[in-house]
């Protein structure tokens, strides 16, 4: 059996995925995205990641405003009668009649151990927590968002200094290669996949991240702001405001003070800066803990690391971020 599926995914890691399973040998009947957003400063109207490649391998591509109400979108998809949907980072719901349609099911790539970190950002989450370890799942899709049987899981720990960006590119890129080992598998056994029902009563759930997670608060500890930064991380990106203006936290880290002492400046608040040996731009945060701001970003210029940005402002005494 020359085993093809369906495709649902918008983002760039979604693209990237598509990527790996078409250069694996997978056949994609279609692929279904989002519809083209207005994007940057002059709004504009841009095709979704998926839907460039798509448009590049010839492959049929299928877009709605809202699936789960487009019955003629819905009958097209059926139309393909493929085998297998798979689902990653999608954007909207897929509904019953579509994701019940496929003989073998479908399936979706999800950025978490499940049942943990349901819903629309589970890596972003994920960082934000602090937690040490983290992964994939691969499951059936279900009427309740991510609380379909699990067929597979991946887990390994995550360092201190990853951000969404990174454990994103790791979570496709070991994702796709189960994903290929399963399909392979299934046109090899012609044999539905086992699988296993979550827990429901250890499941959390996790918000979509929106531009109000976006500010850092000083007065909190050293730890959580750094999970913040990397966390938003590529988008939409932590920030604070230095003399009334917004800068982006791109950037930064925890200094190991069992190797240095950092000095702390005298008489210093939650948000005071300064530097350490001309390079190393420290932050004094709300548990006393110094955070190093390596990269940031003031409005309207590029990034810089942080010592560029102290001497460019030319900081006086006693300014803090705020």
């Amino acid at each position: 059996m020359k085993l093809s599926i369906g495709y649902f995914g918008s983002p760039e890691h979604s693209k990237e995925l598509l990527s790996l399973l078409l250069a694996a040998g997978i056949q994609v009947d279609f692929v279904v995205t989002n519809i083209d957003k207005p994007v940057g400063r002059k709004q504009i109207i841009t095709p979704t990641p998926v839907k460039d490649l798509a448009l590049e391998k010839g492959i049929p591509i299928i877009q709605s405003p809202k699936l789960r109400t487009d019955e003629v979108a819905q009958k097209q998809i059926l139309s393909y009668g493929s085998p297998v949907h798979i689902v990653y980072a999608y954007g909207s719901i897929v509904p019953e009649v579509v994701f019940q349609d496929p003989k073998f099911g479908s399936i979706n790539l999800h950025g978490s151990l499940l049942p943990k970190y349901r819903g629309a950002s589970p890596v972003q989450s994920f960082l934000l927590s602090g937690e040490e370890s983290s992964g994939f799942t691969i499951q059936y899709l279900a009427k309740e968002v991510d609380s379909g049987d699990i067929i597979s899981q991946k887990s390994w720990k995550v360092g201190a200094e990853e951000t969404t960006a990174s454990l994103l590119e790791s979570i496709t890129r070991e994702g796709a290669l189960e994903l290929i080992r399963l399909l392979k598998e299934l046109e090899s056994t012609k044999t539905q996949w086992k699988s296993q029902p979550q827990n429901g009563n250890e499941a959390t759930h996790c918000k979509k991240i929106t531009a109000a997670d976006r500010p850092v608060l000083w007065t909190e500890p050293a730890t959580s702001i750094h999970n913040r930064i990397r966390a938003l991380y590529p988008d939409p990106l932590a920030t604070t405001e230095f003399r009334g203006k917004k800068l982006i936290l791109v950037s930064s880290y925890l200094p190991d003070e069992s190797e240095v002492q950092v000095p702390r400046p005298p008489e210093g608040r939650p948000g005071s800066f300064f530097l350490y040996q001309k390079k190393r731009l420290f932050c004094l945060c709300g548990d006393g803990n110094l955070l190093g701001i390596d990269t940031l970003q003031p409005e309207g210029k590029k990034p810089m690391k942080g010592f560029e940005f102290f001497h460019g402002a030319r900081v006086l005494a006693g300014e803090s971020f705020t």
